[in-house]
């Protein structure tokens, strides 16, 4: 029997053993690696059984391939799971609660889409914790390639609310996502590749700013800028630490002074900020929203209903306070139940983000970190935004993740299944040498020299 065949069929028997299927390719590759090795150092010590020595010193395959088969195992991720499921569940409650005795059934919270929101977010959770997030990695090109697709057919496609498109702001929530699979497929390509993954982001945020989204737009221009920032420090590019920090900071510093320049020379940009911060200057125009929400606030209580007077608004709290079933729907819920509930909802979900950035740092993959590093700032741009905005501050609006919406609670719960893949899979975390574009197969040549 050949070398190689003899190697492989030792291959297949310990691969015969290990029952996830993710993990033979990965196992059987280092092991034959290990093998060829040690049939190398004994053929260069001049024997020539090198190939059995190999074999017979890793020892019985099927007793080999059972000690790897407990190793290589998927990670359940029941906890996070189930934390997921629940908070989830108790958003769809909270909203059609809150909106369940209001007058106006146009503004009531249908519960039969709401329950079907948070069936297909569970599916959606599912479908990202079963989805082996390093082949995205793989072909990280085509994965940005069709995101711009879908992107740009939504924007000519897609129902208009209000002369926006309606689904290109849920379509951003996976463009961090999107980009850290592009600037995965950057690495080692030097100055070149340090180029593309600037400007992989351009188009991302162009469809953003046409949307207009400017939320969106924000939070994957930092989150671009952070997972630059780590693949630089992971010398990613090939450049040195210090001069690839240098070019990304130097970049993030020209498009930073480049937006103050165009936020001080535009007057309107000046004015929607102050009237942000101070909305009594203009209580029935531009400053309106934030300023009921404020004044909404201001009665409500600890814990309880808050009380509602004609001296504040003529009309009631839910014909006065705009968004109140949807972006401001954190108002209802302090002005309903009061404060503490509101903190309990804020606190559980930062207890979950917690848990994620804890499990994402000790991650030994690159890609699986940068992959669930997006994530993570996506769910917490979201978060801080939508309590900002809930507090009065209404520069920018966002859904709280998985307490609002119900499109947007099936694309975060998608999120979530993506983030505990990463952690799933951990145990055969690898980063892939190359992209799918250099693939190539290779070649072993064998030089045999004889003594005359």
């Amino acid at each position: 029997m050949s070398e190689h065949n003899t190697i492989q069929s030792y291959l297949e028997t310990v691969a015969s053993q290990i029952r996830w299927k993710r993990a033979r390719p990965i196992v059987t590759l280092e092991l034959e690696r290990h093998l060829e090795d040690q049939r190398d150092t004994f053929a260069a010590e001049g024997h020539e059984n090198a190939e059995q020595m190999a074999l017979a010193e890793m020892g019985d395959p099927v007793v080999l391939g059972v000690k790897l088969d407990s190793v290589h195992r998927p990670a359940p991720q029941y906890g996070l799971l189930a934390l997921t499921i629940l908070f989830a569940l108790f958003g769809a409650i909270l909203r059609i609660w809150l909106t369940a005795d209001w007058e106006q059934y146009y503004m009531d919270i249908d519960p039969l889409k709401t329950l079907l929101a948070f069936a297909l977010g569970c599916t959606a959770l599912l479908l990202g914790y079963f989805l082996d997030y390093s082949r995205l990695g793989l072909h990280g090109r085509k994965v940005y390639i069709g995101a711009l697709i879908i992107g740009v057919m939504a924007l000519f496609f897609s129902p208009h609310i209000a002369g926006v498109p309606y689904y290109t702001r849920y379509i951003a929530l996976c463009y961090p996502v999107v980009y850290a699979f592009w600037l995965y497929t950057c690495r080692r390509k030097g100055w070149m590749g340090l180029m593309l993954s600037i400007i992989g982001g351009i188009p991302l945020a162009l469809i953003c700013v046409l949307t207009p989204n400017a939320f969106g737009f924000l939070m994957l221009l930092v989150t671009g800028f952070i997972l630059l920032i780590m693949a630089a420090w992971n010398n990613w590019f090939e450049l040195g630490r210090r001069k690839s920090l240098l070019s990304v900071i130097l970049c993030a510093a020209v498009i930073v002074g480049t937006g103050l320049c165009y936020f001080l020379s535009s007057d309107y940009s000046i004015r929607r900020f102050s009237i942000a911060l101070h909305p009594e200057q203009d209580p029935l125009g531009a400053g309106y929203q934030a300023y009921a929400i404020r004044k909404a606030l201001e009665i409500s209580m600890w814990f309880g209903e808050g009380t509602w007077s004609p001296e504040i608004f003529a009309y009631p709290f839910e014909k006065t306070v705009p968004g109140c079933d949807s972006d401001a729907l954190l108002t209802t819920l302090v002005y309903k139940l009061g404060w503490l509930p509101f903190l309990i909802v804020v606190m559980v979900f930062v207890a979950l983000v917690g848990l994620l950035v804890y499990r994402c740092l000790k991650h030994k993959s690159q890609l699986g970190k940068v992959v669930a590093l997006a994530v993570v700032i996506t769910l917490f741009a979201q978060a801080l935004c939508s309590v900002a905005y809930n507090l009065g501050f209404t520069l920018f609006s966002a859904a709280f993740p998985m307490v609002i919406g119900n499109l947007n609670t099936v694309i975060n719960m998608w999120l979530v299944g993506l983030v505990l893949s990463v952690f799933r899979e951990e145990s055969i975390a690898r980063d892939h040498a190359c992209d799918e574009k250099s693939l190539l197969p290779r070649y072993r040549i064998k030089i045999l020299v004889q003594k005359c």
